[in-house]
């Protein structure tokens, strides 16, 4: 993988050569990386046990097949899902990784008791489609933003997840949704952009 797609972290349309390596990849694993433990999370977020891993605070990996790890979180300064790449198949791993930080909680997507069993129909799937997710400026101090609130994974099953800067609560808060956690009231503001 050359550097200039290990280079930092980005909005998805600065990384569509990065999204088009992932398309026709197998998905090994999803593992989020939450600011709490599993059931501090609850209360900090007000969630339920089995959304824990969709809605808690903190990253997101995505490992496939291949050995090729990508990292996502949001931006709200970009108002914005941003994308890096966190190891690759020639050996490479992102300084302050993410796996070694001790301040974070790992979740694994197929855990029985803190996700939905959702989850376990993306993993082992081969992604099929990847779409931006943008949203119109909410006032003038979003105009000059990327506004790339989601990014939206098809599977080979037809199942789908959304890499979510705030679609399901109109925070700026990072999330792993379903399509249907998805804020009905936001969906008039959203357009879908393939990759």
């Amino acid at each position: 993988m050359d550097n200039e797609l290990r280079d930092g972290s980005s909005i998805p349309s600065d990384r569509i050569k990065l999204l088009q390596i992932i398309k026709n990849e197998k998905l090994s694993k999803l593992i989020r990386f939450s600011w709490w433990e599993s059931e501090e999370s609850m209360e900090q977020c007000e969630i339920a046990q089995d959304e824990v891993f969709s809605l808690t605070a903190g990253p997101l990996l995505l490992y496939f097949e291949s050995g090729l790890v990508i990292g996502a979180a949001s931006d709200p300064s970009r108002n914005s899902v941003i994308l890096w790449v966190e190891k690759d198949d020639t050996g490479y791993i992102k300084d302050e990784s993410i796996e070694n930080d001790t301040d974070l909680y790992p979740i694994d997507a197929e855990d029985k008791i803190y996700s939905s069993p959702y989850w376990g129909q993306i993993v082992g799937q081969n992604i099929k489609e990847i779409n931006i997710i943008k949203r119109d400026p909410q006032n003038a101090l979003f105009e000059e933003l990327p506004n790339e609130v989601g990014l939206e994974i098809v599977m080979e099953n037809d199942m789908k997840f959304i890499l979510s800067h705030g679609l399901h609560d109109d925070s700026d808060d990072f999330s792993v949704l379903t399509t249907s956690q998805l804020e009905v009231d936001l969906i008039a503001s959203l357009k879908w952009f393939a990759c």
